[in-house]
This record gives structure tokens, C-alpha cells and sequence, in this order.
């Protein structure tokens, strides 16, 4: 399963959450971050982030990431169908 190219509500330990407002990132008080994953690698997640310049690829890497929650894919049918 694959998480790039796609939004996903990311749930950060307390330190993925100070990282994240230190590189300046507009995150809730408390609960998901919702964040657009451009890539995923055994770093973490390579993600885009708007801030006041521009947008920008930050890494949030997996010892920051709790969990992950996105709606699951509907599954494709295989074979024939009546």
C-alpha cells in the first residue's frame, strides 16, 4: 500500500509536532496534521508545505509519525462480472 500522491491526516509524536513549527509549518494545536505526500521512502514521508513564500518538500521523518489515517481504496473487481 502507498500513501504518495495523495492527502493523508498524519498523527505526530510531541517532537514531529515542535519540528514542524520550528520549519515554520501552520499545524493544529492538537490532533492530525493534514499534509499532501509527495513521496514516501525509509525516511519518511516527503511531504508539501505551504508557508508564506512558497511551497516547499519537507521530510517528517517516521520516528515523528504515530500513525497514518486515510480512506481505504475500494478494491477492483477481477474476472468476469455478470
Amino acid at each position: 500500500m502507498t500513501v504518495a500522491q495523495r492527502t493523508v491526516a498524519v498523527i505526530l509524536n510531541d517532537d514531529g509536532r515542535s519540528v514542524l513549527q520550528l520549519a515554520e509549518c501552520s499545524i493544529p494545536e492538537s490532533g492530525a496534521v493534514l499534509m499532501y505526500v509527495q513521496d514516501v521512502d525509509d525516511l519518511g514521508l516527503w511531504v508539501r508545505v505551504r508557508r508564506a513564500d512558497a511551497e516547499h518538500i519537507l521530510l517528517v521523518r517516521w520516528e515523528y509519525v504515530l500513525t497514518l489515517d486515510f480512506p481505504a481504496e475500494e478494491a477492483e473487481a477481477v474476472g468476469l462480472r455478470p
